[in-house]
């Protein structure tokens, strides 16, 4: 267990001194590289999660409507059920 901590306490020493080897050396420009990447990969997730929310308001639409042509078509069931039965003599009368 104490190796474990030993190395993994290691590791963050190494990358510290890297980082800031790095920094001196090369004047943060592999930061500023990241900085770009990172900013382009923003602005490609924003015009995807654009399209995907117009995406699902077209399918929320969708079922909106067939929701409301499936309310009918109910509706229409049981009415012709109803003259079925009125036409049949197999109504219940009360």
């Amino acid at each position: 267990m104490f190796k474990l901590i030993k190395w993994g306490i290691s590791l963050i020493i190494v990358a510290g001194i890297i980082f800031i080897a790095l920094s001196f050396w090369q004047g943060g420009k592999p930061f500023r590289w990241f900085g770009n990447k990172s900013e382009q990969a923003g602005e490609v997730l924003k015009e995807k999660s654009e399209e995907v929310g117009k995406e699902a308001d077209v399918i929320k639409k969708k079922t909106e409507d067939m929701k409301g042509t499936t309310k009918k078509v109910v509706v229409g069931i049981r009415k012709t059920k109803e003259k079925i039965k009125e036409f049949t003599g197999s109504k219940d009368e009360k």
